[in-house]
């Protein structure tokens, strides 16, 4: 695609084949994303430039985005791009865009290149069926593009490798790890749908995927991340564990993904996972950092483990979180009709048959119609009275994503307007939940 904005300046994307582009990208984002940063991180963002625009198993030269200059020798002012994935809203696998590295120059601030960039990004998603985008960085920004913060991201709890006592040099733990090949990757899978099935939104990490994670990337390089297998006493896969493999801080080290199959438990593997990961850094890295961080939506076993350990930390609910926008409201809806469904089973309102009508204070809504407690259809509503509920912005969101009740979300926002239909229904249908999601970078 090719568009000559107001001002003069083109964006265009690098499937328009210029030369340029593609050999200016990686520093541009070096000098603009990884700003201040030392040279480490300024190579990390090159590399991983590179691989989003030569090896990247979902990215297309049609998902990068770059706004330039003419005047200036076709100078990069400003660029964004996307990772198409797929998520998982309970059993149903949602495609997705992630936009990602949207940096402008400095001298070109201000001058609605970013908003233009979105647009495009938008469009390409749709082109891709996408039901849903997500997003994160800086607080409060991304609103401006329709994105509302809806799901845990981050890490909530430490435990303090520096308290695990040293071992005897014949000890033989009961689980080992050990570094995950290409053949664990139908396992890895395994592993993660089971711990995804107890989660409301989850990554669902095809096997190109999952290769390009263990085996494509640079290591020790950010975005590189490092899966370890758990395996028992016999060598028999029980498990996997994911690493940031960089040490993004001096005194920690990040675990982004902690599974444990049918095959074993999270009480039985802790310790020796936690003692697997501190030879892991003392063999990589030649040290160990004092902390070992968790990611948010892991099984809470693990957060009661470290909760109990001595100098162990889990917060919840004061984390980060994921920027999510629904481009088409019922088309999403319609798409989770058999969770929402199901839901309703056996419920205060089983069997429902009538309506809901949801509205946005911005002459908008929808009316969802059910029969029998099965989800007919959702229309299109206009106008200012007659719904059951309404939702300032996009404040819906977090109730359709777990992240907050529908009291937690009126005691702040004290203008959501519901009645008896809305109060039952919607604790039903949108119950708060965890959601265990990293997304494919």
């Amino acid at each position: 695609m090719r568009h000559v904005l107001e001002d003069g300046l083109v964006l265009r994307s690098l499937s328009d084949g210029v030369a340029t582009d593609r050999e200016r990208l990686p520093d541009f984002y070096a000098e603009v994303n990884a700003e201040g940063e030392s040279e480490w991180v300024k190579e990390s963002v090159r590399l991983w430039t590179r691989d989003l625009i030569e090896r990247h198993p979902t990215v297309t030269l049609d998902d990068l985005f770059v706004v330039v200059d003419p005047a200036h020798d076709d100078r990069i002012a400003s660029a964004a791009l996307l990772i198409p994935q797929t998520w998982r809203y309970e059993d149903i696998l949602l495609p997705a865009g992630r936009p990602e590295l949207c940096g402008t120059l400095p001298d070109y601030r201000g001058r609605g290149y970013m908003r233009a960039l979105f647009a495009a990004i938008h469009q390409r998603s749709m082109a891709l069926r996408h039901v849903v985008q997500g997003i994160t960085g800086i607080p409060h920004f991304y609103r401006q593009f329709g994105y509302t913060m809806a799901v845990d991201l981050g890490h909530h709890a430490w435990f303090p490798l520096a308290t695990l006592p040293d071992l005897p040099a014949d000890h033989q733990p009961a689980y080992r790890l050990r570094p995950a090949t290409s053949d664990d990757i139908p396992a890895i899978q395994r592993w993660s749908a089971h711990l995804g099935r107890e989660r409301l939104l989850s990554d669902a990490l095809t096997a190109d995927e999952l290769r390009y994670e263990i085996t494509g990337r640079y290591r020790k390089r950010f975005p590189h991340t490092e899966y370890l297998v758990i395996v028992d006493a016999a060598g028999q896969g029980v498990g996997y564990l994911t690493l940031l493999s960089s040490l993004a801080e001096p005194y920690e080290i990040r675990c982004i993904a902690y599974a444990a199959g049918e095959e074993a438990s999270y009480f039985a593997t802790f310790t020796d996972v936690a003692q697997g990961v501190r030879r892991w850094c003392v063999e990589t890295y030649g040290t160990c950092p004092a902390l070992l961080a968790f990611g948010s939506g892991l099984h809470e076993t693990v957060d009661q483990l470290i909760a109990h350990s001595p100098g162990g930390s889990v917060r919840r609910r004061d984390e980060y979180a994921w920027y999510l926008r629904l481009p088409q409201s019922i088309d999403f809806l319609k798409q989770i009709a058999p969770v929402l469904e199901r839901r309703l089973m056996g419920s205060g309102a089983h069997r429902y048959s009538g309506e809901l009508k949801i509205g946005y204070f911005d002459l908008t809504g929808m009316r969802l119609q059910f029969h029998d407690g099965r989800l007919l259809d959702i229309l299109p509503l206009r106008g200012k009275d007659g719904y059951d509920v309404q939702f300032p912005w996009h404040s819906f969101w977090n109730l359709v994503f777990g992240y907050h009740t529908l009291e937690e979300l009126a005691a702040v926002l004290v203008d959501i307007e519901t009645n008896a239909r809305a109060a039952v229904l919607l604790n039903i249908l949108f119950p708060k939940r965890r959601s265990w999601l990293n997304g494919l970078l």
